[in-house]
């Protein structure tokens, strides 16, 4: 099982928002908090570099666990390190006891 002293992390789960502009009609996405100050745990997995078009990409990853939340793969996290996740996939661990959040550094 998972004790408290595991989630000695907080991150941010934000969800995207769709509004209409007044004067033009257009839809409008932008990011808003959805969570606030999650507690979690944070397992950096290893990262790669590769070519891409002539030039040198990066990839992270990391798995944050949590406990279960309204959290759907369409959202992201902002880590405490500043970097933002796009959220993979998603593994219920227990009966609606914890969450493990596979993200990717968006860049």
């Amino acid at each position: 099982m998972i004790g408290a002293g595991a989630f000695d992390r907080r991150i941010i789960i934000e969800r995207v928002t769709e509004t209409r502009d007044a004067g033009t009609n257009a839809v409008l996405t932008s990011w808003a908090t959805h969570l606030d100050n999650v507690p979690c745990s944070i397992k950096r997995t290893t990262g790669r570099e590769f070519l891409d078009a002539d030039r040198v990409q990066s990839e992270r990853r990391a798995v944050f666990t949590v406990r279960y939340a309204d959290i759907d793969v369409r959202d992201r996290i902002v880590a405490d390190d500043g970097l933002t996740y796009g959220i993979v996939d998603i593994r219920e661990i227990g009966r609606r006891r914890f969450m493990e959040l596979q993200g990717e550094a968006i860049q």
